[in-house]
């Protein structure tokens, strides 16, 4: 018969070993997090450049307040990744497929403004005539308004980043 408690023939040494350290889950979770850091991309897109350490403001409030990350420029699309992790609480039930939050497609940008030494200049054609902006602020067509600062960003990413529209301009969008 079966005998309950101690008595029987077991013994109480677990019989699972694990052969994974605890370092060796942390660095997974680091891996883990620089692949979720890369957008999702359409077949065809293609990334034209990007800027780390760029400060996307707030919207709720009129504080400098704001949100790190990466700005991806791209010939479908303005993609904003944030550093911190976005728990699931946080996230919305019902989200596109395409787009994230902080995804600005091409054809809904109407202006884009570059803010050096206090002044608000139009950027038409890629052209940033003098030293880069340290703050670029886009006007969409749907009425949102989007704020970044590149103070905290390379100085040649943000080049890079105030010339996306030339090169968007140059190759048609999807190519061959």
């Amino acid at each position: 018969m079966l005998s309950l408690g101690s008595g029987g023939g077991k013994s109480t040494k677990p019989s699972f070993v694990s052969y994974v350290t605890p370092e060796d889950m942390k660095i997974k979770e680091k891996e883990e997090g620089l692949r979720s850091k890369h957008p999702y991309l359409l077949p065809g897109e293609v990334v034209f450049c990007s800027a780390n350490h760029v400060l996307k403001y707030t919207q709720e409030d009129a504080s400098q307040r704001g949100v790190y990350g990466t700005l991806l420029c791209t010939n479908f699309k303005i993609a904003f990744i944030s550093d911190e992790s976005a728990s699931q609480e946080t996230a919305p039930p019902f989200r596109n497929k395409l787009l994230s939050e902080n995804d600005i497609p091409l054809t809904c940008v109407d202006h884009i403004y570059g803010v050096s030494d206090e002044k608000k200049k139009l950027i038409i054609g890629g052209q940033v005539k003098s030293k880069y902006p340290s703050k670029l602020i886009i006007h969409c067509k749907d009425l949102r308004v989007f704020h970044f600062s590149l103070t905290y960003a390379k100085e040649e990413e943000a080049k890079k980043v105030c010339g996306w529209e030339r090169c968007t301009t140059e190759q048609p969008l999807f190519g061959d």
